[in-house]
């Protein structure tokens, strides 16, 4: 799968310091910076994250327009605000990219809901993942979540992109899980976060 992660056009609304974390470590593993898309209304971020050669925008429409995968990467003050004009970008394409949200407390089902088209068809296919405060450095570990409704392919893609910045990347089959490794993220507890995160699932395993 990580040869598909290398033919997908990924695009990252917001270009803050995660986002820039996991660019830095898919460029290093040789995702071509033409295929990487970041969206960031900030000008000092955006700039930045110019200089490193990727495409750049303060138009979430513009830098998600052609994704297969898009990753949210924005506040949860502004995550709903943000999901709503990404549906509606989204309302003339044949189907949605796969969405991968950063976005700390938001839940699947606020993204489900926030996400859906207008016309009340379904909503993308969506994996939410909390990377801990190592990743900002390619130390961490990341848990991931996905509904019924994403395939195992698609849950590979997801891996494989936060294997950037992970050494290790494990499924929870509790939603909830991902709230604990929001409060490990800061923290000593690193060491102990991929025991917790190793539980057994039957319905997650991509393995």
């Amino acid at each position: 799968m990580a040869s598909q992660l290398h033919k997908s056009k990924i695009a990252f609304i917001g270009g803050g310091n995660m986002a820039a974390a996991i660019i830095g470590g898919l460029t290093a593993k040789g995702i071509d910076k033409q295929n990487i898309f970041v969206s960031e209304p900030w000008d000092v971020n955006r700039n930045k994250m110019a200089e490193t050669g990727v495409h750049t925008t303060a138009s979430n429409a513009e830098a998600s327009r052609d994704a297969d995968l898009v990753i949210l990467a924005v506040k949860p003050q502004v995550a709903q605000g943000v999901c709503r004009e990404l549906a509606g970008a989204w309302a003339g394409r044949p189907a949605a990219p796969l969405v991968v949200s950063i976005a700390a407390g938001i839940t699947l089902g606020s993204l489900r809901q926030w996400l859906a088209p207008e016309n009340g068809g379904a909503p993308p296919h969506i994996v939410r993942v909390m990377p801990n405060t190592p990743a900002l450095v390619g130390e961490g570990a990341s848990g991931l979540y996905a509904g019924d409704d994403v395939a195992d392919a698609e849950k590979e893609l997801a891996a494989a992109l936060l294997s950037s910045v992970s050494k290790a990347t494990e499924w929870v089959d509790r939603e909830e899980l991902l709230d604990v490794v929001t409060g490990l993220s800061g923290t000593s507890c690193v060491p102990y976060l991929v025991p917790l995160l190793s539980v057994p699932s039957t319905n997650t395993d991509t393995h």
